[in-house]
């Protein structure tokens, strides 16, 4: 096996669904093309890739030059980046193998496990084969999947596995899209400067720091959620939306 971790189960957010009966196991890729081999997060807005918590937050933005510095983290999600657009098969193969471990792991602990996919990217797994032809969660029906995306075709997909949850995220760009998956009943998350609001774009907003565990949400709701990394907090891009907020 090329990783020995693969998934990562202790970051700040993936920690905080303990408490709630959870193993939350994400897998970080280098976001849309800083791996140098393609693009992974194609719906990204310019104002999302310049605040990427891939890049510019926790222990990938422990480098002393934030925009080309490099580091143990930033270079495992390079080399994962680099090896799915270079050798698909063998890179779901690898996935695969964690996400039993993952099982196993979440067993032992007693507690249900939760994956996330795409941490810093944003890639159709629902529809990327295994080695045995399936999805990965055709390929374990019993694991609940979530994750958040700005493709709002695979939010209204029909075709999507039903253990597969996907919020879809706003950005400075796709505010139609994200009117349409409200109104399709869907959640959309809202990155929140000023603190997180009680209503926004007609919907009420539920507070989306508590954990990571988008399943549990209702819906139609707006996730609110606060900047993360110091380029964030500064946003004026637009994709952090600041007070006032309106409706």
């Amino acid at each position: 096996m090329r990783f020995t971790k693969f998934f990562s189960t202790d970051s700040a957010k993936a920690i905080k669904a303990e408490k709630f009966g959870y193993l939350n196991a994400i897998n970080y890729m280098a976001p849309h093309s800083t791996g140098g081999a393609g693009d992974l997060c194609p719906h990204s807005s310019a104002g999302c890739r310049s605040l990427c918590l891939g890049m510019y937050s926790g222990q990938a933005a422990m480098v002393s030059d934030l925009e080309h510095g490099i580091n143990a983290v930033r270079e495992s999600r390079i080399a994962k980046s680099q090896w799915f657009m270079s050798d698909r098969a063998a890179f779901m193969a690898e996935m695969t193998d964690h996400v039993r471990a993952m099982t196993r792991k979440a067993q032992r602990e007693n507690k249900a496990l939760v994956v996330r996919p795409n941490g810093s990217s944003d890639l159709s797994f629902e529809y990327i084969r295994t080695d045995n032809g399936q999805s990965l969660p055709i390929r374990f029906p019993m694991i609940q999947f979530v994750d958040y995306t700005k493709n709002l075709k695979r939010v209204l997909s029909p075709a999507r596995p039903a253990n597969y949850h996907l919020t879809f995220s706003l950005s400075e760009t796709n505010r139609g899209d994200a009117l349409a998956a409200l109104a399709a009943g869907f959640n959309v998350a809202v990155v929140f400067g000023d603190g997180i609001p009680a209503k926004y774009l007609g919907h009420d907003v539920i507070d989306g720091t508590q954990h990571d565990l988008r399943h549990l949400d209702p819906s139609p709701v707006i996730v609110g959620l606060d900047p993360k990394g110091a380029k964030a907090k500064r946003d004026t891009t637009g994709f952090v939306v600041r007070r006032p907020y309106g409706g």
